[in-house]
């Protein structure tokens, strides 16, 4: 269904919403240096991925409010500073966006890294969220799509947190997003109907595909969705225990894993993201890890592992990846962790 537009009531949803934090220091919040002794594999190897840096709060990659505004904030007893409590879905670019779905907050966090600017979208006409779970942008219209899993729909907003609209009927725990730029379209995962959505630029319906079952082309609550520059879906169909590959048209291709308990397998896969080398990450919620593929869907490795300190995770979600810069939604520690895909012959797909 094609989005259904509020433009009489955009500028009192705007008014309504809260928008944390303005940037003044033009100091970045992420070393530039990743941490060489927390690196994947471990020597003797040649390390391929180190640890960069954690989010948990706007400070954390260099938000700061003007004087005025934190007196004022002070003086009127204002809450403390917001925080990441269980992000989800993660949206991550080289031009320093970084969106986080947060279902703890009940929000999306709006982060550009490079401006330390931070805003919140939380509100439509007449509600809020209540399980933001997928986010995804379009960069050319500033447009944030999010898809809530208890309100069955998903909501547009902008980069200040403004709403502009709301699309999708029939869906049931609508999850993972993603954009499709070339193409100009919206990739959904319909988890409870086992199937997978395609939108137009205009919010209509074109395509669906899926429905449950175990064979090509078929899911078992799909979660997580990724689309590469060839216009290739990929899917992280959770309960059949892989990763399918779509092409351009939403004809299987390819699956990658299977149900196991060594690497290159899966117990619980969920975020799913590809980079420009054809490389895919992929989340596994219960082994606390990341495994990263060829473009051919042969294992290159692995990182993380169970904990709370620094490269660990617990019950990690969503991934993105933005460059040689990988986000992970490390849902259970409350955090964001940042990771970094280091150069040489491996790190290079070679």
């Amino acid at each position: 269904m094609a989005i259904r537009w509020r433009h009489l009531i955009l500028a009192l949803a705007g008014a309504l919403l809260v928008t944390t934090g303005c940037a003044t220091q033009r100091v970045s919040g992420i070393p530039g240096e990743p941490d060489m002794n927390l690196v994947w594999p471990v020597p003797p190897d040649l390390p391929r991925i180190a640890y960069l840096h954690q989010i948990h709060i706007p400070a954390d990659v260099g938000v700061r409010e003007r004087g005025l505004k934190r007196l004022l904030a002070a003086v009127a007893g204002r809450a403390p500073d917001p925080t990441i409590e269980s992000p989800i879905g993660l949206y991550a670019d080289p031009s320093g966006w970084l969106f986080v779905a947060d279902t703890g907050l009940q929000v999306v966090h709006l982060f550009h890294l490079g401006e330390q600017r931070y805003a919140q979208a939380f509100r439509y006409p007449g509600g809020r969220l209540a399980s933001p779970v997928g986010v995804a942008f379009d960069p050319e219209r500033g447009w944030v799509f999010v898809s809530d899993s208890i309100l069955n729909q998903i909501f547009i907003y902008d980069t200040r947190g403004h709403f502009i609209g709301v699309m999708g009927d029939g869906l049931l725990r609508v999850a993972g997003l993603a954009w499709d730029a070339e193409r100009q379209r919206l990739i959904a995962a319909d988890t409870g109907n086992h199937r997978v959505l395609v939108f137009d630029r205009d919010g209509n319906l074109i395509q669906t595909v899926g429905e449950r079952g175990t064979e090509a082309g078929q899911f078992n609550f799909p979660t997580h969705v990724a689309v590469d520059g060839e216009g290739r879906i990929f899917v992280s169909d959770s309960l059949n225990f892989r990763i399918q590959v779509l092409d351009v048209d939403g004809v299987p291709m390819q699956n990658v894993g299977r149900l196991g308990g060594t690497v290159g397998s899966f117990a619980k896969p969920k975020g799913v993201a590809v980079d420009s080398e054809g490389r895919l990450f992929v989340v596994d919620g219960i082994y606390d890890v990341v495994q990263l593929f060829d473009a051919e869907g042969r294992l290159l490795m692995h990182f993380g592992g169970a904990g709370s300190s620094p490269g660990r995770f617990w019950l990690p979600a969503g991934i993105a990846v933005a460059g040689d810069n990988i986000f992970v939604a490390d849902t259970h520690n409350r955090r964001v962790q940042l990771f970094k895909l280091l150069p040489g012959p491996q790190g290079d797909g070679g």
